[in-house]
């Protein structure tokens, strides 16, 4: 694709024709962000274009992040309706690390899998917690074009090849916090939002040009977006 026909898709058009998404409970969710993730995968010049928009959007790319373990490039946010869609962009590295999440999120795995361990604790989440403590109550494989819904309270770890790719539609925030234990070292960390962090740690997270340009290259390498 060019960059005089990305310019030309109506953005706005075709994301007002996702269905609104009631994150009451996950299950009053699931059917509107299944779909949802459907069309925009299934849609390769809106994905492409909502990709290049996301780092001319000053409001987009200041929600651009790298992160340890995987980065994210946020391509709408529309809380009003539910949506606030986002590529999650797996590292090499990865351990397991049992968290929650400050918000439910749908995902569709676009490139590589997931290794999903789902638990149970009866412990208070807090820094006293031990690995210990957790209990695996389900264990699955989701290759791609698997989608998954995960309720904000669900404790989980997720594994991941390199270059795994998912695409993710959260819900406006639930908490202010979630919790994080590194399994290997029972280390435990809370994720905190946008609006509680610092403004060092803004600068920290925040996603440079050559970081979203060699994500750009690999998404168009795996045939995820067109060249533009």
């Amino acid at each position: 694709m060019t960059s005089t026909a990305a310019a030309a898709i109506d953005i706005g058009r075709r994301m007002a024709a996702l269905p609104t998404i009631e994150w009451t409970t996950i299950e009053t969710a699931y059917p509107a962000v299944s779909k949802a993730l459907d069309m925009l995968s299934a849609d390769k010049e809106l994905l492409t274009a909502l990709v290049h928009h996301s780092w001319q959007s000053d409001h987009l790319r200041a929600k651009c992040e790298i992160h340890s373990l995987d980065d994210k490039i946020v391509l709408w946010d529309e809380p009003e309706r539910g949506y606030r869609v986002r590529l999650r962009l797996a590292h090499t590295q990865q351990y397991e690390r049992v968290h929650n999440h400050r918000f439910s999120f749908g995902a569709k795995i676009l490139h590589g899998q997931y290794e999903q361990n789902l638990y149970r604790s009866n412990h208070e989440l807090n820094e006293n917690a031990k690995p210990e403590d957790f209990r695996v109550v389900s264990s699955r494989i989701e290759p791609a074009g698997s989608v998954l819904c995960i309720d904000h309270n669900q404790l989980h770890t997720t594994l991941t090849p390199p270059d795994t790719i998912s695409l993710m539609i959260q819900s406006p925030a639930k908490k202010r916090k979630a919790f994080i234990m590194r399994l290997s070292d029972g280390n435990v960390w809370w994720r905190l939002g946008e609006v509680d962090e610092t403004s060092e740690r803004r600068q920290e997270v925040l996603m440079d040009q050559t970081t979203y340009d060699n994500w750009v290259q690999k998404l168009v390498g795996l045939g995820l977006i067109h060249p533009h």
